[in-house]
C-alpha cells in the first residue's frame, strides 16, 4: 500500500498519557504516547491525522502543523494484507486520539512505503521519526463534510490575508500617484484609473470577449514585463482588468494602477511578476464583443 495523502486543514495536539507498544498486523511497531478511546478504524474509514516526520539530524521534513493541512488517509482493505512492509500495516490498528511515534530506516521508507528509490542525498540506513496523532475516524461523507468546513475557513484566512494586504498596497499607490502628482479615480474595489482617451458608444461587461492593446509594468521599478494586443473573455482576466474595461468605451484609452490583491496576489507570476507585486497598465479598448 503506498501513502497517499489528501491534505486538508486542522491541527492536532497530543498529551502523553502512557507508554507502549503496539504493534500492526505484520509486526512492525510503534509507541504509544497517548492511548485513544473505541476501536482502531474499519477498512473503507478515513483516518484525520496530523503528522510529522524528522531525520536522524533532527531536520522536520514534513509537518501537517506548520503546513495546517493535516492528513487524511483511507484505511486498506484486507486484500493488501500478507504483502504489507514496514510502516504501512500501521494504519489499521490506530484509534481515535491515539498520538503514536515510531521509526522507520529510510530504504523500507522509500522502497516498501513509498515504493520508490532512496534518493542519492539520503541514507539507505539512517532512520526517520514519525509523530502521528489521529483527532477522528470519518466515513466518506464525514470527509466531504471536513473539506467543505475547512475550505470556507481558508477562505476567511485568505480574505483576511488579502485585506491586510490590499492595505499595504492602497499606501504604496497613493504615495506613487502623489509621487508622480497622478489624479486618479478611484474604484470601490481598490483599482485607480486615469482615462487618457476617450471612446465612444456603449461599455463592455465580463460576459464580453474584449480586443485590446496593452503594456504592463511592475510599479516599483516600472519595468515592463508584458505588451502587445490581446483578444481574450474579459471574465478569464485578473480582477483589475475586470474592473478596469468596463470604464472604458471602444477606442478609450487609460492607464491602471491595479493593487496586487486584483492583479496576481501572493503567488505573482514567475519569474516575471514577483509576490504582492503593484501593477500599472497602458491599455486600449479596440473593440468586443
Amino acid at each position: 500500500m503506498k501513502l497517499a495523502y489528501l491534505f486538508l486543514a486542522a491541527i492536532v495536539v497530543c498529551s502523553a498519557c502512557s507508554d507502549k507498544t503496539r504493534k500492526a498486523p505484520n509486526g512492525f511497531e510503534m509507541t504509544v504516547i497517548r492511548d485513544g478511546e473505541g476501536a482502531v478504524g474499519e477498512s473503507g474509514k478515513f483516518l484525520v491525522m496530523s503528522m510529522m516526520y524528522k531525520d536522524d539530524k533532527d531536520s522536520a521534513w514534513f509537518d501537517t502543523q506548520k503546513l495546517q493541512r493535516p492528513g487524511v488517509i483511507i484505511i486498506p482493505d484486507t486484500s493488501t494484507l500478507k504483502t504489507e512492509k514496514g510502516m504501512e500495516s500501521i494504519f489499521r490498528v490506530l484509534k481515535k486520539g491515539d498520538s503514536v511515534t515510531f521509526k522507520v530506516q529510510a530504504k523500507s521508507l522509500f522502497e516498501d512505503t513509498w515504493h520508490s528509490q532512496v534518493p542519492p542525498n539520503v541514507k539507505p540506513e539512517s532512520f526517520l521519526t514519525f509523530n502521528i496523532g489521529v483527532t477522528d475516524i470519518v466515513d466518506r461523507e464525514g470527509v466531504t463534510r471536513l473539506q467543505e468546513k475547512l475550505q470556507a475557513e481558508e477562505y476567511e484566512r485568505n480574505l483576511k490575508l488579502q485585506t491586510a494586504q490590499l492595505g499595504i498596497d492602497t499606501v504604496a499607490i497613493d504615495n506613487y500617484l502623489k509621487s508622480k502628482n497622478i489624479d486618479a479615480i478611484k474604484t470601490k474595489e481598490g483599482l485607480r484609473y486615469v482615462i487618457t482617451q476617450s471612446g465612444s458608444g456603449d461599455f463592455p461587461t465580463v460576459q464580453n470577449t474584449i480586443k485590446a492593446n496593452y503594456k504592463g509594468m511592475l510599479m516599483a521599478d516600472g519595468s515592463v514585463f508584458q505588451e502587445g494586443p490581446l483578444e481574450y473573455p474579459l471574465s478569464g482576466l485578473i480582477a483589475g482588468w475586470q474592473i478596469g474595461f468596463q470604464k472604458l468605451q471602444r477606442g478609450g484609452k487609460a492607464t491602471f494602477y491595479i493593487p496586487s490583491s486584483l492583479g496576481y496576489g501572493v503567488t505573482g507570476s514567475p519569474p516575471v511578476i514577483p509576490s504582492n507585486a503593484n501593477l500599472v497598465f497602458e491599455v486600449e479598448l479596440v473593440d468586443f464583443k
